[in-house]
C-alpha cells in the first residue's frame, strides 16, 4: 500500500496547546499538512504552521541526535510522536507531530480562513469536551505536560 506524509506542529504557551479549528475535518487540530517532495517532515511542520497561524517557528528535537551529521547524512529534528492516520484521507498518512518553538514569542497568531474556521489556545482542562480526534487530544495533554522548557 502507498501512504502519503505529512506533519504538524504543537506550540505551548503558559500550559495551553495552540490548535486550529480545520475546515475539511471540522475539528479542532494541530497546525500542520502535507509533506512536500523538496522537505523533511520537521520543515514541513514549520512551513505548514506558518500558512496556517502566521507564525514562525522552530521544529524542536524530542531528543538528542544519536549521530551529529557529515558529508553523507544529516539528522533532523526527531517527533515526539509518529503515527499512521486514515479518517479523512484518501489513503493512509504517516503523520510526524513535533513540539513548536515561537521564533518571536510576542507575535500573534492569525488563521488561515481557507483552511481554518478559528485558531484558540487550549489548557488540559479543555481538551474532554473539544471537537476533535482522540489522538489530538492525548497528543496535546501529552504536549503540555511534557513540552521542552
Amino acid at each position: 500500500m502507498a501512504y502519503k506524509s505529512f506533519a504538524s506542529g504543537y506550540l505551548v504557551k503558559d500550559g495551553k496547546v495552540l490548535l486550529v479549528h480545520h475546515t475539511k475535518f471540522d475539528k479542532w487540530v494541530p497546525p500542520g499538512g502535507h509533506t512536500e517532495v523538496d522537505e523533511t517532515p520537521d520543515q514541513t511542520a514549520e512551513r505548514e504552521f506558518f500558512e496556517e497561524t502566521s507564525m514562525q517557528v522552530k521544529a524542536i528535537p524530542a531528543a538528542p541526535t544519536a549521530f551529529a551529521g557529515d558529508s553523507n547524512a544529516t539528522p533532523i529534528p526527531l517527533p515526539f510522536h509518529m503515527g499512521l492516520e486514515r479518517e479523512g484521507f484518501d489513503v493512509p498518512h504517516i503523520g510526524c507531530f513535533y513540539y513548536m518553538k515561537q521564533i518571536d514569542p510576542s507575535a500573534q497568531p492569525k488563521h488561515q480562513e481557507s483552511e481554518a474556521f478559528a485558531i484558540g489556545w487550549f489548557g488540559l482542562g479543555d481538551l474532554a469536551s473539544l471537537k476533535t480526534f482522540d489522538q489530538v487530544k492525548a497528543l496535546a495533554a501529552y504536549a503540555i505536560k511534557h513540552y521542552p522548557r
